[in-house]
């Protein structure tokens, strides 16, 4: 029964990867040659470096670190998975009233879970503690037993994602768990970045704020004692299957009674008309839309941590970055640069394609195009840029500038979202995305290309874009007030031309059609 199952899902997957149109699979492939390009090698080099050279009394507690960090962020990555396949995806419906054991349908979707999500994970941590361990040893078991300890903590990761999303549907929708869920998600899928970024200069002294537990870890994952090893290797090898068959038990239970469904309320309100002008009605409807869903916030606020990941890049390579300066002024500039430009066309491009769930409905309305997007464009500014100033001020405490400088930075911020959100407002009005099952998943290969790509160009550029703004006065590295002013000028410019005719050009895409894809 659980092969047969195993093979129609099989049998899935393998059907929706031969669908996936062109532009998708070079999107994919773009992906994994970052990945495997930037991410796999960092990861390596860090923990080879440090596991290599460090101190005995640290390893432990930076293996404790490194397991305390993957259990949170494996479990947030699991959970739109879990909401998806049990909730939100009606095909369990289809296998239980087949001749089939719920046990069997949440068997494999539990496997397919942990085997696409955390393994992959699990075993290349594994083998680059494991590899190095054994050879600063000269041990070779060692990559055996932290390959299963490695295994245990997915295992342990997969139980809590679990245990968490069925322990809170009983107190409120699955629906609504998934928003809130999602939002944690995407807060872990950018914490990486701090974490690799970082490389050695912050993680020692994290490492050093651990407990010891060379208790539990010396003698097993290095340092190897043969008792205690076989004994710790008996223990995890068991505990591992012990929690899935755990967690299986627990998710066929829940579904079996009904449980798992429960607090689905119903709330009636009133109905209250207003009269006033279309762009007006169509903010408020916007801004209503975001204040009782959730998902909103979960769809875009990640995005909001990117400028703390350019204020590090900035801080700690000033020279990759910033060239020969290393001003705290031109750090704050260049991240109200990049940071308001990234979420500007992000942001802008998701709450423009989100109006593709209600398109028929906006085109049954009496207003044109113009209004649609007017209002867009308030909501967009209306949501984007007091978000921003206050990231702005947050590093203005951190930084050592001047409040002239925050002033510079507050004012290019809204003048850049000003700019930029009617450009990401046409790429999310282009081909916009509707799918059920992932009502984040709103932007086409295209846009999501184009994101991606100046995303990485801001990256790498953010720190020279801004140094025609300092200057050397014989002391220090300060800003060009001159300079400043030109450039402000210039932004106010370009906000005045993209108001006038990126803005047209998006209402006019409301007014032909959107060309909608439709997905699950």
């Amino acid at each position: 029964m659980f092969k047969s199952i195993l093979k129609v899902e099989a049998q899935s997957r393998l059907n929706y990867f031969k669908a996936l149109g062109t532009g998708k699979i070079i999107l994919y492939l773009f992906l994994a040659f970052i990945l495997l390009v930037m991410l796999v090698p960092a990861v390596w080099m860090v923990l080879n470096i440090f596991l290599f050279n460090a101190e005995e009394v640290l390893i432990g507690k930076a293996l404790l670190l490194l397991s305390l960090f993957l259990v949170p962020v494996l479990s947030l990555f699991l959970v739109n998975g879990i909401i998806k396949e049990m909730f939100m995806d009606k095909n369990i419906d289809s296998y239980l009233v087949l001749p089939v054991t719920p046990r069997a349908v949440f068997s494999v979707k539990l496997f397919y879970q942990f085997t696409f999500k955390v393994l992959p994970v699990v075993l290349f941590i594994s083998l680059a503690a494991g590899l190095t361990l054994s050879a600063r040893y000269e041990a070779p078991m060692l990559a055996v037993s932290s390959i299963v300890y490695f295994l245990f903590i997915g295992a342990l990761s997969t139980a809590a994602a679990y245990i968490v999303v069925f322990l809170v549907t009983k107190v409120s929708s699955a629906r609504r768990v998934g928003e809130i869920l999602t939002l944690f998600g995407g807060v872990a899928s950018v914490l990486p970045y701090f974490i690799i970024m970082a490389g050695g200069q912050y993680l020692r002294p994290v490492i050093n704020m651990m407990p010891n537990v060379d208790f539990i870890f010396s003698g097993f994952l290095y340092d190897p004692e043969m008792l205690k090893y076989i004994l710790l290797l008996l223990v995890f090898a068991a505990a591992s299957p012990a929690l899935i068959a755990l967690v299986l038990n627990y998710v066929t239970a829940a579904f079996v009674k009904g449980t798992a469904t429960a607090g689905n309320l119903e709330h009636k309100k009133t109905a209250a008309a207003e009269t006033g002008s279309p762009v007006r009605a169509l903010l408020k409807k916007d801004m209503t839309m975001t204040k009782r869903d959730f998902k909103e916030w979960s769809a875009v606020l990640p995005q909001y941590l990117f400028p703390f990941v350019f204020l590090f890049l900035l801080t700690s390579n000033p020279l990759i970055y910033g060239g020969e300066s290393s001003s705290d002024d031109q750090v704050l500039i260049s991240i109200a640069f990049a940071g308001s430009i990234m979420i500007s066309l992000f942001v802008a491009a998701m709450n423009t394609a989100r109006d593709a769930r209600t398109y028929d409905f906006l085109k049954m309305m009496p207003v044109s195009g113009l209004d649609i997007a007017k209002a867009k464009y308030l909501y967009n500014f209306i949501t984007i840029t007091p978000m921003y100033i206050i990231i702005t001020i947050i590093i203005y405490f951190i930084l050592d500038v001047p409040v002239t400088t925050l002033i510079y930075a507050v004012g290019i911020s809204v003048l850049l979202v000003l700019t930029i959100a009617p450009l990401g407002m046409l790429l999310g009005a282009m081909n916009p995305v509707v799918s059920k099952k992932n009502p984040a998943q709103r932007l086409d290969t295209a846009a999501n290309i184009i994101i991606s790509v100046t995303i990485f160009a801001l990256i790498f550029l953010m720190g020279y874009m801004t140094q025609f703004t300092v200057g050397f006065n014989g002391e220090e590295y300060v800003l060009k007030h001159g300079t400043m002013l030109i450039v402000i000028g210039v932004l106010i410019i370009l906000s005045i031309l993209s108001y006038v005719f990126l803005l047209r050009k998006t209402g006019a895409k409301y007014d032909e059609g959107y060309n909608i894809t439709y997905k699950d």
